[in-house]
C-alpha cells in the first residue's frame, strides 16, 4: 500500500479553492462540492485552532469543592427530596460535618489524571453509527448518530457559523468562494461552543464580568463565582442579533442535542457563604473561625444551596429569575454525597429560548464527563481524595486498587420536554473522556484505567478495564468486566463498534486491543497488535478498516510527530496495520478533540488539521492548516494540504 503526498501552501481563500481543486484533479475526481468542503473545513480548522483552549479550560478544578472519600458515600439509587425543608436540613447537616476554620474543602485529585479530565477529546463511537449523517454538507464529528454535540463551527449546508475571538461569524458557503454575511461580537462573555437550529444559534459560555449578574453573592472579594450563560442569536438577517440571555449559577460542563431538545449540564457550588478565616495563628483563632463558619451554615437559606437563574430579553431587561430546580427534583443518596450539585437543564431549541417553563433535574453530586445516547444521558465523575489519606497510602504502598472509582449517573432523556434521573453506579478506575462510555442493547460499556497512583511506580501497577453495566432495581450494576489490558500503561483511545471494542494503551509501544462484548456477562480480549507510537483517535472507515490518528514514537516512548495509521480488523484475533503516514514534528488537534476530524463517507475522504514547525510556508511560517486524504480499496492519497491566511 502506498501513500502519495500533495502539499501546497495557500495564502488566500481563492488560492485555497484553486489548490484544493488541483490536488483532487491530480489524484481523484471528487467533484466541486467536495472541493468546497475542503475549503470550508480548512477555514473552520483555523477557527478551531483559535478556540482550541476551550476544551482544556472547561475542566477547571476551581469549580469543585474537594471532599475526602471517607465522607462521601454514594448509594446506587438516589431519592428525591419531598420538600425544601428536608433538603435544607440535609445540606446543612453535611456542611456542619465538613466545615473547618477555612470553610469547606481539603481534597486532592491525582496528578496522573488531571490531563485526562480535560473535556473534548473524543475517542469512541457506539453501535458503529456514522459520525457524519448522509447529507450534502459536512457536520460536527459526533459520537452517536442522532445526538448532536456543541462545537465552535456549525453548518447547515448554506451557511458556516463560526465562533472565534468571542465573535460569531456567519459565512456564505453556497458559492465557489466563501464570503462573510455578518458577524456579532460578544462582550464580557467567554463563548465556548454552540448549537445551530434553523435560524437560531444558541451559544454556551461564561460571563467574566466581576459584577454579579445574578442575585448570588460572591463569597469574598476576588473570589470567582462562575456563571454559565446561554445566548440565543437570530441569524435570519444580515446582522445577527441577540434575542435572549439565560444566566445560571455554576460551571458549564457540556451539552447534547436530540432533535430540538438540548440538555445542558452545569456543575454548581453553594453561593453567598462568606467563609471566615482564622484571624492570626493558634488554636483559639482557628476555633473561633470554625464556629463563625458553623453559624454561617446554620443561618443559610435555600438560595445558598440551589443555583439561581436569571432570564433577560434582547435589551438585557430581566424577564424572570429564581432557583433553578425545585426541591422535589433534587436527588440525593441516604448519606453525605457532598455539597456540589449536578444540574441537567432541558431546553427546546425549536422555540424562543425559555418561552415555556424552565425544566431542570439535579443531583447532589459532582460531574465531569458527559456521554449521551438518543434516550439516555450519563454523567461520570472520578472520586476525589483526602490529601492525608493519599500520603498514608503512599507511605504504606499497599494495594488500594479499589480506591479509585468513577461514579456514573444515568438520566432518561426520551421525553424531549423533561429529563428524569434513573440510576447510579460505579466502576474501577478513571475514564479517559466521554468516548470511554458507550450504550448498546440496554448495557453501558465503560473503558477505564486504574493508575495505581498510590504506588512509588504507578506505571508498573496501572491496568485498564472494560466494564459492562446494566440498570437494575439496585442501580447501574456491573454484569461483566475484562481486565489486565495494557498492564503498566494507560488508555489513549477507545472505539466501540457494536459488540466490539477497540482500545489503545501506551507507554512505550501502542498495543491495539480488540475486545468481544457480544456476551455482556463475559467480555474477553480477542486480539492485540503492538506498534511504535499510539493512536489518540480511532475512526471506522469501513466495516473492517479503522483509521488511527496519533503520534509516532521511538522505542523508548519519545513522540516524533503525527502518525496516521490504517488498521485491518477483519480478523479480530489478528488486527494488522496495512498502511501509515507520518509527519515529523507534527501535531493534530484531533489527538485531543475529535470534533476537529472530518470524514466524508460518500467519497472516503477525511480531513486532518495539522501543525508542524518542520515544514515552512513560503512566508517562512510554520505549516498550520489541513491535510485531506482519500482512501479507496486500501489505497491512500493526500489530495490537498493547505495553510491559508484568511
Amino acid at each position: 500500500m502506498s501513500l502519495a503526498t500533495c502539499h501546497y501552501f495557500v495564502t488566500s481563500k481563492r488560492e485555497l479553492n484553486r489548490v484544493a481543486g488541483r490536488c483532487m484533479r491530480n489524484h481523484y475526481h471528487l467533484g466541486a462540492s467536495v472541493q468546497r468542503i475542503i475549503a470550508a473545513f480548512t477555514f473552520a480548522a483555523l477557527l478551531c485552532a483559535c478556540g482550541a483552549d476551550n476544551a482544556g479550560d472547561a475542566a477547571d478544578p476551581d469549580r469543585t469543592v474537594l471532599l475526602p472519600p471517607a465522607q462521601i458515600q454514594l448509594t446506587a439509587a438516589l431519592t428525591p427530596f419531598e420538600s425544601c425543608e428536608p433538603f435544607l436540613r440535609h445540606v446543612k447537616n453535611n456542611a456542619l460535618d465538613m466545615v473547618s476554620p477555612w470553610g469547606i474543602g481539603g481534597g486532592y485529585f491525582p496528578e496522573t489524571m488531571e490531563a485526562e479530565m480535560l473535556r473534548g477529546s473524543p475517542q469512541a463511537i457506539a453501535d458503529s453509527a456514522p459520525s457524519v449523517p448522509e447529507v450534502e454538507y459536512s457536520t460536527t464529528n459526533i459520537q452517536e448518530a442522532g445526538v448532536d454535540e456543541p462545537d465552535i463551527v456549525k453548518t447547515d449546508g448554506r451557511r458556516i457559523i463560526a465562533l472565534v475571538d468571542n465573535t460569531l461569524h456567519v459565512i456564505d458557503a453556497t458559492g465557489e468562494r466563501l464570503h462573510q454575511l455578518g458577524e456579532f461580537q460578544f462582550k464580557k462573555f467567554w463563548a465556548q461552543d454552540m448549537f445551530l437550529s434553523g435560524d437560531r444559534v444558541v451559544v454556551f459560555g461564561q460571563m467574566h464580568d466581576t459584577t454579579p449578574l445574578l442575585r448570588s453573592v460572591h463569597p469574598r472579594p476576588g473570589w470567582y463565582s462562575p456563571i454559565t450563560t446561554l445566548i440565543s442569536v437570530d441569524i435570519s438577517k444580515k446582522i445577527p442579533r441577540i434575542t435572549r440571555r439565560l444566566h445560571i449559577d455554576g460551571s458549564y460542563i457540556s451539552s447534547r442535542l436530540v432533535s430540538n431538545a438540548a440538555r445542558i449540564v452545569i456543575q454548581s457550588n453553594p453561593t453567598g457563604l462568606e467563609w471566615v478565616y482564622p484571624n492570626g495563628s493558634g488554636l483559639r483563632a482557628e476555633r473561633e473561625a470554625k464556629e463563625q463558619n458553623r453559624q454561617l451554615i446554620k443561618e443559610s437559606t435555600i438560595d445558598n444551596w440551589v443555583p439561581w437563574f436569571a432570564l433577560e430579553d434582547s435589551k438585557g431587561q430581566l424577564l424572570k429569575e429564581g432557583t433553578l430546580t425545585t426541591c422535589k427534583r433534587i436527588y440525593h443518596p441516604a448519606s453525605n454525597s457532598g455539597l456540589q450539585m449536578l444540574n441537567i437543564v432541558t431546553v427546546d431549541l425549536g422555540e424562543e429560548l425559555f418561552e415555556t417553563q424552565l425544566a431542570s433535574t439535579s443531583v447532589l453530586a459532582d460531574g465531569q464527563t458527559v456521554y449521551s445516547s438518543k434516550n439516555n444521558l450519563y454523567v461520570a465523575t472520578t472520586e476525589w481524595f483526602d490529601e492525608r489519606q493519599l500520603r498514608a497510602a503512599r507511605e504504606t504502598s499497599s494495594d488500594q486498587s479499589s480506591t479509585i472509582k468513577t461514579r456514573i449517573h444515568k438520566f432518561d432523556i426520551s421525553d424531549p420536554m423533561n429529563t428524569l434521573y434513573r440510576s447510579s453506579g460505579q466502576v474501577i478506575g478513571t475514564v479517559l473522556n466521554q468516548y470511554s462510555m458507550s450504550e448498546h442493547n440496554d448495557h453501558l460499556r465503560v473503558a477505564t484505567t486504574n493508575h495505581g497512583w498510590w504506588s512509588p511506580q504507578p506505571e508498573v501497577t496501572s491496568e485498564s478495564f472494560v466494564t459492562v453495566l446494566k440498570e437494575t432495581e439496585g442501580g447501574l450494576s456491573e454484569v461483566g468486566r475484562v481486565g489486565n489490558i495494557g498492564k503498566g500503561e494507560r488508555i489513549y483511545a477507545v472505539r466501540f463498534l457494536g459488540d466490539i471494542a477497540t482500545v489503545v494503551t501506551f507507554r512505550q509501544t501502542d498495543p491495539l486491543y480488540t475486545i468481544d462484548l457480544s456476551q455482556p456477562e463475559s467480555p474477553k480480549v480477542l486480539g492485540e497488535l503492538k506498534i511504535m507510537g499510539y493512536s489518540a483517535y480511532l475512526h471506522p472507515i469501513t466495516d473492517n478498516l479503522l483509521l488511527g490518528v496519533g503520534q509516532d514514537a521511538s522505542d523508548i516512548g519519545q513522540t516524533l510527530g503525527t502518525q496516521v495509521s490504517l488498521f485491518d480488523i477483519s480478523d479480530l484475533s489478528k488486527p494488522i496495520r496495512v498502511d501509515q503516514w507520518q509527519l515529523p514534528g507534527g501535531t493534530s488537534e484531533i489527538e485531543y478533540n475529535a470534533r476537529a476530524f472530518l470524514y466524508w463517507p460518500n467519497e472516503n475522504l477525511f480531513v486532518l488539521p495539522i501543525t508542524t514547525h518542520q515544514i515552512a510556508t513560503p512566508d517562512g511560517d510554520a505549516f498550520s492548516g489541513a491535510i485531506a486524504s482519500n482512501s479507496m480499496d486500501k489505497h491512500w492519497a493526500n489530495v490537498a494540504a493547505s495553510s491559508p491566511k484568511i
